[in-house]
């Protein structure tokens, strides 16, 4: 088990989480866990989370920004994003921003984790989180109630299509 999966396990014991399915039907609150590669992803994100809002569901977004000097230079005063960047979680697991601290406190009906690729702090906080049913397109993520298996040469905007998929289709049982 690396330093990863420790720092993850020994802080995921303290969450008390009631794990309840959902879709787009019976959902009042999402939110959305991302990495932001590029502008053209950021613009496919934000996109998606005016969908999904004029679906008339309350939304929340949380970003994670490669370079942290990004935040302030390209995506701040973007609405109702936040961002962090691996500055605002230590090596041991701290989170040392408020945004973040308050992302995985609220209980919201789904969180959905559109990273594409393997990222500890998004792995982290995705973990971390209280959201009642978590969907994430990281097949091996054991920490997601729905992995939505798909090709990551497709890309993020076809990821986003798997979720409306899986989501608008599944029904309680």
């Amino acid at each position: 088990m690396g330093l990863k999966n420790i720092i993850i396990s020994k802080n995921i014991k303290r969450i008390k989480r009631q794990i309840q399915f959902h879709n787009f039907e019976s959902a009042k609150s999402v939110a959305i866990l991302f990495t932001i590669g590029n502008k053209a992803e950021f613009d496919t994100v934000r996109d998606y989370y005016k969908e999904l809002e004029s679906k008339k569901l309350t939304m929340h977004a949380l970003g994670f920004v490669k370079k942290p000097e990004d935040i302030g230079q390209v995506y701040f005063g973007q609405g109702h994003f936040n961002f962090f960047s691996e500055k605002h979680i230590s090596n041991m697991g701290k989170i040392k921003e408020v945004e973040v601290i308050d992302f995985v406190k609220q209980d919201f009906d789904i969180l959905i984790n559109l990273s594409t690729i393997n990222n500890f702090h998004i792995e982290y906080v995705f973990a971390l989180s209280k959201a009642k049913f978590k969907v994430s397109g990281i097949i091996d993520c054991k920490y997601s109630d729905l992995n939505i298996n798909f090709s990551r040469e497709k890309g993020l905007s076809y990821l986003i299509l798997q979720v409306n998929h899986y989501l608008s289709t599944i029904k309680k049982a």
